[in-house]
């Protein structure tokens, strides 16, 4: 009975040894997303409605921020039509807040069922990386299941909101000799061709969704994104959904 007793003390000890091990673990590798979540519980300033941003930064810098917001919102409302998504803004300027919350200077959201957590760092303090985060949020929270969009179609949203990325069509042009060479987009189904943002393969693939999502959304406007989401969302597939939206505007004019 006494051997019993003390296995049972061991076999418990090595259980919460290894519930305490994996926490640590998550928690360091997960410390900033963590640290995101938990911003309301920070001494980050609350400046707005999920807007944060560090207390001792003057106030110009956040003014600064509250009209890059404001403007970045304006963005996309314009073209979703309006705006349901309230994703947390959480401004990183210094070295501390950067280690706290942010995976680069630009800019990072974090992806979670209840909420998204937009960082941004000093080089993300503009209108277009901000809008190009709420754009990616604004998807996910009208979606259903956000893996119904190929990657490329996500970010080709997110760059023609942002508007960085205004000499796609001159790319389009160059990679495909002005439409003779037809672009592979499944190629572009995956984060990895995005990931390296900086490189010439990561700008070049940006640019080529830019100028897709735009040629398709300047013949469907608002309304028909909305149509390509409502239909996702009841289980139609991507593909079909959009040619047919864009077949059926054309169409009509």
């Amino acid at each position: 009975m006494k051997l019993f007793k003390n296995k049972s003390k061991i076999i418990g000890l090595i259980i919460v040894l290894f519930i305490v091990s994996s926490v640590a673990v998550s928690l360091k590798v997960y410390a900033k997303p963590v640290h995101a979540v938990l911003v309301n519980y920070s001494n980050m300033d609350h400046i707005k409605n999920n807007v944060y941003i560090e207390s001792d930064v003057g106030s110009n810098v956040k003014n600064q921020l509250l009209e890059l917001v404001q403007l970045s919102e304006d963005k996309v409302i314009n073209v979703f039509g309006n705006k349901v998504s309230s994703p947390y803004v959480i401004a990183a300027l210094s070295q501390r807040a950067l280690d706290m919350y942010a995976e680069n200077l630009t800019g990072q959201t974090y992806y979670y069922p209840w909420k998204n957590y937009i960082v941004v760092g000093p080089k993300g303090l503009t209108d277009h990386v901000l809008s190009h985060e709420f754009t990616h949020a604004e998807l996910r929270e009208r979606l259903h299941n956000k893996n119904k969009v190929p990657v490329w179609f996500d970010e080709g949203l997110a760059t023609m909101v942002d508007g960085r990325f205004s000499s796609n069509e001159e790319v389009w042009k160059e990679h495909t000799n002005d439409g003779e060479n037809p672009i592979d987009y499944k190629r572009l189904d995956s984060h990895d061709a995005f990931n390296n943002y900086g490189t010439a393969e990561a700008w070049m693939n940006y640019n080529l969704a830019c100028y897709e999502v735009t040629r398709w959304y300047t013949i469907v406007g608002s309304s028909g994104l909305l149509q390509l989401i409502d239909g996702l969302n009841k289980g139609e597939e991507f593909d079909v959904q959009y040619r047919l939206i864009e077949s059926e505007t054309e169409n009509q004019d």
